[in-house]
């Protein structure tokens, strides 16, 4: 966020540029809004969609990325390369650094929810230290998937890749429960690749169906890790904003195990509590995926909540001058 903040000219390959990609994170307003942007992108009716471009070309990214490169003269970009280089080693080891020290989630001015939330579970993991833990343990070439929620947009922090096609996401659209069944197909089109599923405890129940049928021998095994804080975390966090917490059907059922459920399904289910057994379950987890097993690891968190996905598309509701109550009458013949 950091460097992109910098930038006189965006090339924009291949992504829609849409408004999670974009929109303030971390406090920091990153998106350069006087850069100039060059979006490639196969789907013409992409180009300029959320942001005003000053070049647009339709095309396979990776074909006209080579195109490109091809017109260059082979010392373009030489002047100043090395304090460029620099500049960015030291900023991403930086925030490699503050996220290590991240343990929880601040409260907005006039809001104590996560305050309240730590108190309430002082001894269970935060989303951030369940994310450190996990990534303690998850190979550098495995294929992960996330679904939506506030504790799969925490993590979207964590995790680096060396190649692509590693990380599966839900995308603007939305669709609760995409974590298990993403990870499924990928280790089906990579089964000799770890793949490893993320999803909140309200996400994974819309797809949780899934674990009656993998278990059957023609089933490749995966690995699946669950948030468990029992709630709707996303949910949740607009309305600690936006409505001063009066929640409305954001609580998970307390007496359900999801653990248990993999077990009685033929599966693998471990609970864990800590960031030393979480660590220790995914790495015991991943190397029985590569013998066939296959486990579901439900991690016991507090209820603290990071960034609302869009903090520019609510705002507090206002009082409508001259509604009362007492003004209400029953309709007649309805």
């Amino acid at each position: 966020m950091e460097l992109i903040a910098k930038a006189d000219v965006v090339l924009a390959l291949g992504t829609r540029l849409n408004p999670f990609s974009t929109l303030p994170g971390y406090g920091i307003d990153y998106w350069p809004k006087d850069a100039a942007i060059i979006q490639v992108d196969l789907n013409p009716d992409r180009i300029g969609l959320t942001k005003p471009v000053a070049v647009g070309i339709v095309g396979d990214a990776g074909k006209v990325a080579d195109a490109i490169l091809a017109k260059l003269a082979p010392d373009a970009g030489d002047a100043g390369r090395e304090s460029r280089r620099a500049l960015i080693g030291q900023t991403k080891s930086a925030w490699a650094q503050q996220l290590s020290s991240m343990d929880h989630e601040d409260d907005d001015p006039g809001t104590t929810w996560n305050a309240r939330a730590r108190d309430a579970k002082p001894d269970w993991m935060s989303p951030r230290m369940a994310w450190r833990a996990i990534q303690s343990a998850l190979p550098k070439e495995a294929i992960i998937s996330s679904d939506i929620g506030n504790n799969c947009a925490i993590g979207n922090a964590y995790p680096s890749f060396e190649a692509g096609r590693k990380y599966l996401a839900p995308g603007l659209f939305g669709p609760c429960g995409y974590g298990l069944p993403a990870i499924m197909g990928a280790k089906i089109a990579q089964p000799d690749m770890p793949v490893v599923g993320f999803a909140g405890d309200g996400a994974f129940g819309i797809s949780m169906n899934e674990m009656t049928a993998i278990g059957r021998k023609q089933w490749p095994a995966i690995t699946m890790v669950i948030f468990r804080n029992y709630q709707w975390g996303a949910e949740k966090r607009n309305t600690t904003l936006w409505f001063d917490d009066n929640f409305v059907g954001t609580e998970l059922n307390e007496g359900v195990s999801y653990a248990a459920i993999a077990n009685a399904c033929g599966l693998k289910g471990v609970q864990v509590q800590t960031m030393g057994d979480l660590t220790a379950a995914l790495d015991s987890a991943i190397k029985a995926q590569a013998q066939g097993e296959t486990t579901f690891i439900e991690a016991l968190i507090n209820q603290e909540l990071g960034e609302p996905f869009r903090r520019d598309a609510m705002k507090k509701p206002v009082g409508v001058a001259g509604i009362s109550a007492d003004d209400m009458r029953p309709q007649i013949g309805v």
